[in-house]
């Protein structure tokens, strides 16, 4: 018998291993955990950068859009001011009348008023005394004006030296002072209105000065009121 064709004992030993103790198996598996983790890294990378892509499209789509610029020039700014006592055309090199006062009226450029000469001594809403003069109102701007608005920032009564404030009417003149107080003269129409303002002394001279309206200094001249 020729002993060398008969299996060692070495290799009856690895025929009779156990399948995962085999090489190949081994290989195998050490083949198939490769594949594993190849794959598995290859799946991170490619789902982390879709993410990321995700995320910068996101962040581009969110970005704010740039602001408009929502601060309209003067120009737009009167013109959308019903009370602005400046005409919406103009500025103030090109005003050629500034203001003027002569025989009870009050120019410029934006406005005429023309004072009553019925200014009287009455009883204000209170019972206090109050000078109430009356005027008409001519709106030269080209937007609406409230005359009360007008006259507040262009005219000023003093007493005393004392700047005399506004004050509330009574129902004998209420709608004439409202009235000035809360209504819009529309361009180039006219107004008959009226101020009332509280007196401190029913004997002492009242007075009336005027502004240049582009300077906003007092001009020369006054109009005086005697209570007496």
């Amino acid at each position: 018998m020729d002993n060398s064709k008969l299996p060692s004992r070495r290799s009856m030993r690895k025929r009779k291993q156990p399948f995962y103790k085999k090489r190949s198996f081994l290989i195998s598996l050490i083949v198939v955990i490769f594949i594993i983790v190849v794959g598995g890294l290859t799946y991170y990378l490619n789902h982390d950068n879709k993410t990321n892509d995700a995320q910068v499209e996101n962040v581009q789509k969110n970005k704010s859009k740039p602001k408009k610029n929502t601060k309209k020039t003067a120009k737009q700014a009167d013109a959308n001011v019903t009370d602005d006592t400046q005409p919406d055309n103009s500025t103030s090199s090109e005003i050629k009348n500034a203001g003027s006062y002569n025989a009870l009226t009050y120019k410029s450029d934006w406005f005429t008023f023309k004072i009553s000469n019925d200014v009287k001594l009455v009883k204000d809403a209170s019972g206090s005394p109050a000078l109430l003069i009356k005027y008409n109102y001519t709106n030269k701007t080209n937007s609406k004006q409230t005359p009360q608005v007008v006259q507040a920032n262009y005219m000023v009564i003093k007493q005393d030296g004392v700047e005399l404030q506004p004050t509330t009417a009574a129902s004998d003149y209420a709608d004439i002072v409202n009235g000035s107080n809360n209504g819009l003269v529309l361009p180039n129409q006219s107004f008959d209105g009226a101020l009332l303002v509280k007196v401190n002394d029913t004997e002492t001279q009242v007075n009336m000065y005027f502004k240049n309206i582009k300077t906003n200094e007092l001009l020369d001249t006054n109009q005086p009121f005697n209570l007496k």
